[in-house]
């Protein structure tokens, strides 16, 4: 296979595989049949600095605005104790759909 091919195909893939949409249907995949471990939690000022900013960052700034307050609403109504976990998992995505363009402007660059 020709390295350009290559190269297109795994970044239409990474793109594909983290877009907003599909990324954040399979967090609520998840969440629907995921059964935490019974381990107390205790909550501290930087867990909510941290849900201040995801709210900030990916619920008012963020082009995913709309799946990412479905997700948070979903959550809180159907499963509330996995709030935190799927605020974490929408930040996971964000870091890799910026990890994924700063690599992809890397490599136009390179060419």
């Amino acid at each position: 296979m020709h390295r350009t091919a290559l190269r297109e195909g795994y970044k239409r893939l990474m793109g594909c595989l983290y877009a907003p949409g599909p990324y954040y249907q399979r967090i609520r995949t998840f969440l629907r049949e995921y059964q935490p471990p019974k381990i107390p939690g205790s909550l501290n000022w930087r867990y909510l600095m941290a849900f201040a900013h995801a709210n900030l960052r990916l619920g008012v700034l963020g082009r995913e605005r709309f799946h990412y307050w479905s997700l948070v609403l979903w959550t809180v109504f159907r499963r509330p104790s996995l709030l935190p976990l799927a605020v974490t998992l929408s930040i996971f995505g964000y870091h890799f759909r910026k990890s994924i363009a700063a690599a992809a402007q890397l490599a136009s660059r390179s060419g």
